[in-house]
């Protein structure tokens, strides 16, 4: 593929843009970066499982695409810094395939700046150097999409098998292979269902469950008809926020002009892919896009970077919509882009430099080995205060719950007021009420005794008595 000299000079301009901002986040943070970190340690070792747990339960949470592509690194190290730089690098690689991909649809100067965008989007760059699976995820679904559209059916479908062994959420992009159901070729459907199928019953075999399709329940409870349309609405206006949100000041990023701008794209690019659809009923960026944003929808959680691998999918959508006027509109919303988030961000410290529980873990660390945590988010607070940890238990009785905790002999239990689980869109929600249940029971005095508090952090420490 022979690369144009400005576009080679664009290209790299928007790598080292990423790679500039990491890492914008501390490792651990997210608490998944430390799983994938764990799971591709523990695959070094012959298995996989959580390391970090007392009888090392499987890692059926995680996919195991990401730690295995990040397990040659797992062999030398276990310090974060060289898997951020691996993952800076890799999320670098996107805005390549985007334009790859894109001049064959849009044009060499569309496709330029809708790279650009990508890189220079805030959604992005805080993800810049996070150990997390939305850029090895991004690229797979391009790849599929790519592969698709050109026919290919056997590498489309070790595509979408690559991308439902990184994330669950691949399968919202499965119906882009309807282009290979008439007439059917199998090569392009057998791949993702055998891999998706044994990763599935491997799950089965250790918990019972397919961890990701069990969370619904966790969200939607026993109202799921009434919950929908309520977070589904909810869904709607947090990502036309966070979609509009690069174009606009940092203190309007959440307001209303972010939903207008949000809306507005996401209008655009609804129309470019119905315009898509309409000559050629199973276009596979368009399928791939509707399923992705009908499970955002339908998603219980919210987390800006969900929002990550859909942008090729929305850019080249709003192309389709704009028309000729893709290149002066892509130009105005980059130079937006790039003066109100980019700038001001570049070079100065992000608002998670270093974890907001510091001190918190630090006490812990500073306590007499051995020693067992219980958290809420026991993966991240087990790793960054040193010690092995635990989920808090899920039982009725505040006296189970206390004895519990003493028939694991966990030693602390970390109480952090605040969390936010991206369920902040429904109270009811299952992990919310049992949060509200863990802090009623820590505050009897009979059951716990507390050993430390750091108000500033909004953290305690408790042990059972």
């Amino acid at each position: 593929m022979r690369v144009p000299p400005r576009s080679a000079v664009a290209l790299a301009a928007c790598a080292l843009l990423i790679v500039a901002f990491a890492p914008a986040q501390y490792f651990g943070r997210q608490q998944d970066d430390v799983l994938y970190l764990i799971g591709a340690r523990a695959l070094t070792l012959g298995r996989y499982c959580l390391l970090t747990s007392p009888g090392c339960p499987p890692l059926t949470m995680i996919n195991p695409a990401w730690p295995a592509l990040l397990a040659p690194l797992a062999w030398f190290t276990e310090h974060p810094g060289p898997f951020q730089a691996a993952s800076a690098l890799v999320l670098a690689l996107v805005p390549l395939a985007l334009w790859a991909w894109l001049r064959r649809r849009a044009g060499e100067t569309e496709a330029l700046l809708a790279a650009g965008l990508f890189a220079s989007s805030p959604l992005v760059l805080s993800q810049a150097g996070a150990v997390m699976s939305e850029a090895p995820f991004t690229l797979a679904l391009i790849a599929m999409v790519a592969a698709a559209e050109a026919g290919r059916a056997l590498p489309a479908g070790l595509a979408a098998a690559a991308l439902l062994l990184t994330r669950t959420a691949g399968v919202s992009a499965l119906p882009a292979l309807a282009v290979f159901l008439r007439p059917l070729r199998p090569r392009a459907f057998l791949p993702p269902v055998l891999a998706f199928g044994a990763w599935s019953l491997w799950s089965y075999s250790r918990i019972g469950a397919v961890d990701k399709f069990s969370m619904f329940s966790l969200s939607y409870g026993e109202d799921p008809a009434g919950k929908f349309a309520r977070l589904a609405w909810s869904n709607a206006r947090f990502y036309a926020a966070s979609l509009g949100g690069g174009f606009t000041p940092p203190a309007s990023a959440d307001g209303a002009l972010a939903v207008v701008l949000g809306a507005a794209l996401a209008a655009v690019a609804l129309f470019g892919a119905v315009r898509a659809l309409r000559r050629r009923p199973t276009e596979p960026a368009a399928l791939a896009l509707a399923g992705g944003v009908l499970m955002l929808g339908a998603w219980g959680w919210q987390y800006e970077r969900y929002l990550i691998p859909l942008l090729p999918l929305l850019l080249w959508a709003a192309a389709e919509g704009l028309g000729r006027r893709a290149k002066p509109a892509f130009a105005a919303l980059l130079v937006a882009q790039l003066l109100l988030q980019t700038a001001p961000r570049l070079g100065r410290p992000g608002p998670w430099a270093e974890p907001e529980l510091k001190k918190t873990y630090a006490w812990l660390a500073a306590r007499p080995r051995p020693g067992l945590l219980s958290s809420a988010l026991p993966v991240r607070d087990g790793w960054l205060s040193g010690l092995p940890s635990l989920p808090l238990p899920v039982v009725e009785g505040d006296e189970e719950f206390a004895a519990a905790l003493k028939a694991a002999r966990v030693t602390y239990v970390l109480r952090v007021d605040g969390l936010d689980f991206g369920l902040l869109a429904d109270e009811s929600a299952a992990p919310r009420r049992e949060l509200e249940r863990v802090r009623r029971r820590l505050d009897d005095t009979a059951l716990f005794r507390k050993l430390h508090e750091e108000p500033s952090e909004r953290a305690a420490v408790y042990e059972p008595r």
